[in-house]
């Protein structure tokens, strides 16, 4: 079974993606050719945002498509990697840098050691 999609979630991204444009919901509406109330339930998720729609979204906010899938199962992995991830780094001063390397390090080791069965005597 395929696992559901988060509408609630895609319509905050679209809501912080126009937001971050500058554009009012009636505004970004008239763009791809829907209603502000449309537009409204797209950022409530009370509607079910279409494929189609979310292209014309991503077009008219100039904002990649993987942003709206980020917190859904079908995101793309390097996705994340090669912008929310990358972007962060890059503000990030050199021993900051180091710090979360050592982080991430942790954090592999933590991962290896969960799939390791658990033995109990």
């Amino acid at each position: 079974m395929l696992p559901e999609i988060d509408f609630e979630k895609i319509g905050q991204r679209v809501k912080q993606a126009r937001i971050d444009k500058g554009y009012t919901q009636a505004e970004l509406g008239e763009i791809i050719g829907c209603s502000n109330n449309h537009m409204s339930h797209i950022e409530t998720g009370q509607t079910k945002v279409s494929l189609s729609l979310l292209l014309k979204l991503s077009y008219a906010l100039d904002t990649d498509l993987n942003f709206f899938l980020m917190d859904t199962p079908y995101l793309e992995k390097e996705s994340i990697i090669d912008s929310e991830i990358a972007d962060k780094l890059s503000h990030c001063s050199p021993s900051t840098l180091l710090s979360v390397n050592k982080i991430i390090d942790i954090l592999l080791e933590q991962q290896e050691r969960d799939k390791k069965p658990t033995s109990y005597y």
